[in-house]
């Protein structure tokens, strides 16, 4: 008997706990609060939730944009709009060559190797795609494969 009135009053304080979550979470307020914009009588810049005094103004904040650099305008001489050289270059970096290590050279002349093997020894060649069937190259894609595992070959293995 002691049994099954501990479980009525546990089942019971579970209801009443599911109940009261579920009120609280559908009484509250959403939390949609501004920022607003203030200055106080020295001067002080202020930011709140609450607007304080007639001359709050509330502040607009964007969310979830992504911006990208302005082009530069160049002007007769080269320099960008303000007259300044730094700014122009920023805008247009120089690409420099990097020469490749003597080990990244062998290692990619073994790949371009193995490559043009891989290629001659086969029929019909096969590869899988975005969805994950297999499709056939034609043969012209697979001359495209081959001249550029020689090109690479040429680039690396000298």
């Amino acid at each position: 008997m002691g049994y099954t009135l501990t479980y009525q009053r546990l089942h019971m304080i579970t209801k009443s706990t599911i109940i009261t979550a579920c009120l609280c979470l559908l009484i509250q307020t959403p939390s949609f609060a501004g920022v607003y914009k203030w200055v106080d009588e020295n001067g002080q810049v202020h930011y709140g939730e609450q607007p304080v005094g007639a001359d709050a103004e509330k502040v607009k904040i964007r969310h979830n944009e992504t911006t990208k650099p302005r082009a530069m305008k160049k002007t007769e001489d080269g320099t960008g709009k303000d007259g300044d050289k730094e700014k122009t270059a920023e805008v247009e970096p120089e690409m420099k060559e990097v020469p490749v290590p003597k080990k990244e050279k062998r290692k990619l002349c073994n790949e371009a190797k193995s490559d043009i093997a891989s290629i001659n020894s086969r029929g019909r060649m096969r590869e899988i795609n975005s969805k994950g069937e297999y499709i056939y190259l034609t043969e012209e894609q697979k001359q495209q494969r081959l001249s550029a595992a020689k090109k690479k070959q040429r680039e690396y293995c000298r």
